[in-house]
Parts: C-alpha cells; structure tokens; sequence
C-alpha cells in the first residue's frame, strides 16, 4: 500500500486539470451572459444601449414579419434577440447557457 500516491496523484491532478480548463473555456460565455445580466430588462432597449454594453452581434437576419433577429454567441452562452423595425428590443427569442 505504499505506493497509493501511484493512482492517486494522477486521478486528483486530473481533477483539478479538468476543472481549470472547464472554467477557463467558459469563462468567455459567462463574461458575455454577465454583460446582458447587469442591462437588467431588455425589453424596450435599443439596439444602440444593447451593443454598447455588450457588443455586436455574432450573427444578424430578418424574419418574414420584418423583424430583426440578433444573436450573441461565445463559448458556453448564446442569446437571441428580438428588435422592431426602429430597433427597440422586442425580448429574448431564446437563451442557452451551457
């Protein structure tokens, strides 16, 4: 039994391993998710105050009823915006934090 530190080591190293690179390849989501937290309601912003705050879109289009679809992604966290044609904020379409 001497030799526990053998299997040991290796499971606990990777442990921390695993948990410092699950943090790290997150962290860009969580910083983007934060950012629409601390806007609070996003409904009845403008675009303009929404890419102050959190910058632009990754993505943007128009559904058939003329409404903007704006899209926000990073590693971990994606959200889905919706804006009128004067670009007030509509809501959030969807969100996903994984």
């Amino acid at each position: 039994m001497e030799f526990w530190y053998v299997w040991v080591l290796p499971i606990v190293g990777g442990l921390i391993w695993y948990a410092i690179t699950n943090a790290a390849v997150k962290a860009p989501g969580n910083a983007l998710q934060q950012k629409f937290i601390n806007l609070d309601t996003l409904k009845g912003k403008t675009f303009s105050e929404i890419q102050s705050a959190c910058g632009s879109p990754n993505s943007t289009s128009v559904n058939a009823n003329g409404v903007k679809i704006y899209q926000w992604m990073a590693t971990g966290y994606h959200v889905v915006l919706l804006f009128d044609e004067n670009d007030i904020c509509l809501g959030v379409s969807s969100e996903t934090k994984v």
